[in-house]
């Protein structure tokens, strides 16, 4: 039996499901797994064109220190998600970021079957910044105790952005179906 990984850091781009309605932007996004350390992910998004910036999407990243709390339905606005699974398992877990720290974390028994806020969820740490021309969201998820593996997950990044004419568009590392799905095991990184 091969040992399994101690660190693993991934850097990817994130690509929109609809190209013909998605803003001008680049999407990378980052993920490092360390084992018996928290998951620590990291969202960048640059303009496309040399005219082009950010300023017409909505962040809603204006909040008070600390005052992060746990919500649903953050899906509806820009949001950051990320997909654990474990090998063999069907079940998963989704994870929901805001730009101004609200969160939650749900945990799935099967594709779209049970999608239950994961009770022994901590929350995580989440910074977002403007830079130059783009913006920065970086995420510390404490994984234990609700993920006691110490095998890698397998893993899906993906996001959704809000446009200022409320438009939303879908980003993910690939889009295997017919129509936005974040759930899709096709899309997620193994290893």
């Amino acid at each position: 039996m091969g040992r399994h990984p101690v660190m693993v850091r991934q850097v990817c781009p994130l690509i929109p499901f609809d190209h013909a309605q998605c803003p001008a932007v680049f999407a990378t996004a980052e993920f490092v797994w360390t084992e018996d350390a928290a998951l620590e992910l990291s969202f960048s998004l640059g303009p496309k064109l040399a005219e082009s910036c950010v300023d017409g999407l909505l962040f809603n990243s204006t909040k008070e220190e600390n005052t992060s709390q746990r919500q649903d339905n953050l899906w509806k606005h820009t949001c950051f998600e990320a997909f654990l699974a474990r090998p063999g398992d069907e079940g998963y877990w989704e994870v929901n970021i805001a730009p101004n720290g609200d969160w939650n974390l749900y945990q799935f028994s099967s594709y779209r079957t049970g999608g239950m806020a994961e009770p022994l969820a901590e929350p995580p740490e989440v910074h977002f910044s403007f830079e130059r021309v783009g913006c920065r969201c970086t995420i510390q998820i404490p994984l234990q105790p609700w993920w006691p593996h110490a095998e890698i997950p397998e893993i899906a990044l993906s996001m959704v952005l809000e446009d200022r004419s409320k438009c939303l568009s879908y980003w993910a590392l690939s889009h295997p179906a017919d129509k936005p799905d974040f759930h899709d095991r096709r899309g997620f990184l193994r290893w």
